[in-house]
């Protein structure tokens, strides 16, 4: 297996980057210690979003469970009624996701599909020749699937990536060529509360001086080390990114490592600002299993002045402790020193 690796470590000051099911940050215990956590499904999420809006046109993938109502918009777009369209949608989306019966009114599936507006192009194209050959709207399940198959389309690189997982039908599941770590702080946290007030411009200060509103939120802070991967022979095989020149393939994953070292989650980015770049990332090309090296903190790092420079020599020397332990080999690129550029550009030479 030939990898791209990225191990990143990234400070965070007062944030909540990614909540449970009570709005606290996510936490978990590893090496008999409190942490913070941040899930690979979330920080997933920040890279799409920003891989899309860097290249534009190569990461068009959504996620949702309103699909009918845009194939039905490609099919009226090719010249069928809107009620054959409509009719015809419903039924090649339900194929795929089980429509939701609880749900009146606009057409929705029980679970969120992952699509490209290439592969709609392509589903739409198939029903709408043949539509126009027989006047019915007769959809198959077969003929959906075919026309999911038939086309790579240049826009659904992120669906390579991040892969598809189709409960309906597993022909349809794509294994993701990315890997993803959940990240993990370094050392040991412990969550703090924020107790907040908030003063009613318009309220009468003579009679009432208590405030408008009164609240709390959860938070911490931490330096995290996440693992970013990518199993370059699985993207270019044919049922990922093989259609794609070598160019095309090279420009993917120059935006998807860009992308998987700049984003950050979302969560109360105003509130918070939680827009703080790594500060070290080791960048790995490497031929064999995907490593990770968060066993480098497997005992906190304990530090009264800062983390980042004590975790990245703990990573260091866990990973040449690996490399001798386990006789790998890689090409090894780091920022600091290298610039953002460099690494991007030396990594991603191994795509073509």
């Amino acid at each position: 297996m030939n990898l791209i690796e990225l191990h990143i470590l990234q400070s965070f000051p007062v944030t909540c980057l990614n909540r449970d099911d009570v709005g606290a940050p996510k936490s978990a215990v590893f090496g008999g210690a409190p942490r913070a956590r941040v899930s690979s499904q979330c920080w997933k999420r920040a890279i799409r979003l920003l891989a899309a809006e860097r290249g534009p046109g190569l990461f068009e993938g959504k996620r949702g469970h309103y699909f009918a109502a845009r194939l039905q918009s490609c099919l009226q777009g090719l010249g069928i009624a809107e009620d054959k369209a409509k009719e015809a949608s419903e039924a090649a989306i339900t194929f795929l996701g089980e429509k939701d019966a609880k749900r009146k009114g606009e057409h929705k599936t029980k679970v969120a599909l992952y699509l490209s507006q290439g592969e709609l192009d392509a589903i739409a194209g198939s029903l709408a020749e043949q539509i126009k050959a027989d006047g019915k709207v007769e959809v198959k399940k077969g003929a959906v699937k075919k026309a999911l198959g038939s086309v790579q389309p240049k826009d659904a690189a992120d669906i390579a990536i991040f892969g598809r997982m189709v409960a309906s039908d597993h022909s349809l599941t794509l294994e993701g060529a990315g890997l993803f770590s959940h990240a993990l702080s370094t050392h040991k946290v412990s969550g703090e509360v924020d107790f907040f007030s908030a003063v009613d411009d318009l309220k009468d200060e003579d009679e009432d001086a208590g405030a408008g509103h009164i609240g709390s939120l959860e938070f911490n802070s931490a330096c995290y080390y996440r693992y970013v991967g990518l199993n370059l022979d699985l993207l270019r095989d044919e049922d990922h990114l093989g259609a794609f020149s070598p160019e095309e393939r090279a420009k993917v994953v120059d935006g998807f490592i860009r992308a998987a070292i700049e984003a950050v989650p979302s969560a109360r980015h105003n509130s918070m600002f939680g827009h703080t770049p790594p500060g070290f990332v080791l960048g790995l090309f490497r031929t064999g299993q995907p490593l990770s090296l968060a066993n480098a903190f497997e005992k906190p790092v304990m530090s009264s002045s800062g983390y980042l420079e004590k975790s990245k020599q703990a990573m260091e020397e866990h990973f040449s402790d690996m490399k001798s332990l386990y006789g790998l080999e890689a090409e090894e690129y780091r920022l600091p020193p290298d610039k953002l550029e460099a690494l991007v550009e030396a990594l991603t030479a191994h795509a073509q």
